[in-house]
């Protein structure tokens, strides 16, 4: 599946931006629901990073969904894990926070489970096994 057959089943947009925090490639804005990429990184990226990075991205528009309660698809997803989301999207652990070690940012649930899709994807579509970080190796 492609990231724009995932745009179009979540309903996302994805754009580029000029102006960007030093070390993010792309985040998911859920106020806007888009997914933006750095457009610096998308010019030296290759392709398969791009696209493990637009199925990381695209589980977190589809992790809003659930959240809000506006996902209509076949995947179940339990209350716990629901709840779970929705405190981690309320109180996000970015990257780029100076006082929140990577590991801490790695280990929260919506990454572990962004992190584990793009993984799976990768492996399904393309046949490429993607680095899972030590930290949360056990967690996958």
């Amino acid at each position: 599946m492609t990231q724009t057959e995932f745009a179009e089943i979540l309903g996302v947009s994805f754009t580029t931006v000029s102006r960007w925090e030093k070390g993010i490639n792309s985040i998911f804005l859920n106020d806007k629901y888009i997914i933006a990429f750095n457009e610096e990184w998308i010019e030296q990226a290759n392709q398969l990073e791009i696209q493990a990075t637009c199925f990381h991205e695209s589980r977190h528009a589809f992790q809003w969904k659930v959240i809000n309660s506006e996902y209509t698809g076949t995947e179940v997803v339990d209350s716990l894990t629901i709840q779970k989301w929705s405190d981690e999207m309320s109180n996000y652990n970015s990257p780029t926070k100076k006082d929140i070690p990577e590991e801490e940012y790695l280990k929260q649930a919506i990454e572990i489970d962004a992190i584990a899709f793009a993984h799976k994807m990768m492996l399904e579509h393309f046949g490429v096994k993607t680095v899972i970080p030590e930290c949360i190796k056990n967690n996958i």
